[in-house]
């Protein structure tokens, strides 16, 4: 068994998606939220379960232009394309992935996850020039998967030349179940199989309580058993790849990463990039951004140090110089925010 931050671990060889992924350089691609799969455990949010719209990274978006733009803005080296069901959307995902494919090269790596997949769907997204499968079987069929159209499925996403694994939530008290399903993928030959830490959302929390699951504590979204169950999948399987990320995993170093790789493209001259990736800027709101301009210059800041940020109705400058203007009776912050496109907010302190 192999540690990797975030406590995370994985037996083989981890996926070349999650390698990517780790490091930031994915970037994620929601093709919609419409999927005819009810998973129970589904931790979409409201305003993207079953809503045929469009995200690159948090960027809701409504073309190719503007996931080119976020993944340049990442230095993405992949994507991951998910939903919903991109293949239930084969077409519009295969589109897509040719346009990420000739924008960024042919070793831009796309994996996507899907629940289901007809051969014409499999075939579609494979001549895109789709890398890598996930198949996402529902956890009532695990025990059987050599009875259903999954094995199906691998057979035409092998034949389509895709490298091929299965990825799934480990359920706490699915033990018996979650074996098959990884004798399944050795049988035949499936290059790894992903264990996600089950996790608790705003969406699913109650369908989750509802069968009998539990937080594991006050500062996690983890189900309490979730990672106990995939550890000893890993254990069990030493010479196959089994692969378990942690929520924290993907909160702490996966989103830390990417957040980095973005700050690095959007922070400006005189914005400070934190260890988290997170921005500190100096700002000032105001009604009249011309005249808190003015004042600002007349204050003995050099206009090379201003950016008046329409938009937000404010005023930027570098956070070391909010001292300077101590006393000029100004609405001015010291404020971390992400350098995501809608800059989240983290903290401000008020510069009296």
């Amino acid at each position: 068994m192999k540690r990797i931050s975030g406590d995370s671990a994985y037996s083989g060889k981890l996926p070349l998606g999650c390698q990517l992924c780790a490091k930031g350089g994915k970037m994620v691609l929601f093709i919609s939220g419409i999927c005819d799969a009810k998973c129970f455990y589904c931790p979409l949010s409201e305003n993207r379960k079953m809503k045929d719209v469009l995200y690159a990274d948090e960027m809701p978006i409504s073309g190719i232009r503007d996931a080119i733009l976020e993944g340049k803005m990442i230095d993405a080296t992949g994507t991951g394309i998910t939903g919903g069901d991109p293949l239930k959307f084969h077409q519009r995902t295969s589109e897509y992935i040719r346009n990420l494919k000739e924008e960024f090269g042919k070793n831009h790596h796309i994996h996507l996850y899907t629940i289901s997949g007809t051969k014409e769907a499999i075939d579609s997204v494979a001549s895109a020039g789709l890398d890598e499968i996930r198949f996402h079987p529902p956890e009532e069929i695990w025990h059987m998967m050599e009875r259903s159209v999954f094995k199906d499925r691998v057979k035409w996403a092998r034949d389509a030349g895709l490298s091929v694994g299965i990825e799934v939530p480990s359920l706490p008290g699915t033990r018996v179940q979650m074996a098959s399903l990884i004798d399944f993928a050795r049988k035949y030959e499936l290059d790894y199989v992903n264990l996600n830490e089950l996790e608790f959302s705003e969406t699913n929390a109650e369908k989750l309580i509802g069968r009998g699951y539990s937080i594991k504590n006050d500062v996690e979204s983890g189900a309490r058993g979730s990672r106990e169950v995939a550890m000893e999948m890993i254990r069990n399987n030493p010479d196959y790849t089994v692969h378990y990320c942690s929520a924290s995993f993907k909160d702490g170093v996966q989103m830390r990463n990417r957040l980095k790789r973005r700050a690095k493209n959007v922070a400006g001259p005189f914005d400070v990039v934190t260890k988290d990736g997170t921005i500190i800027r100096g700002i000032i709101e105001s009604d009249d951004l011309e005249g808190t301009e003015s004042l600002l210059v007349g204050a003995g800041i050099s206009v090379d140090h201003i950016r008046r940020n329409a938009p937000k109705g404010r005023i930027e400058i570098p956070p070391w110089l909010l001292e300077d203007i101590k006393g000029l009776g100004l609405d001015a912050y010291e404020v971390e925010e992400y350098p995501t496109w809608d800059s989240i907010e983290v903290e401000r302190v008020k510069i009296a």
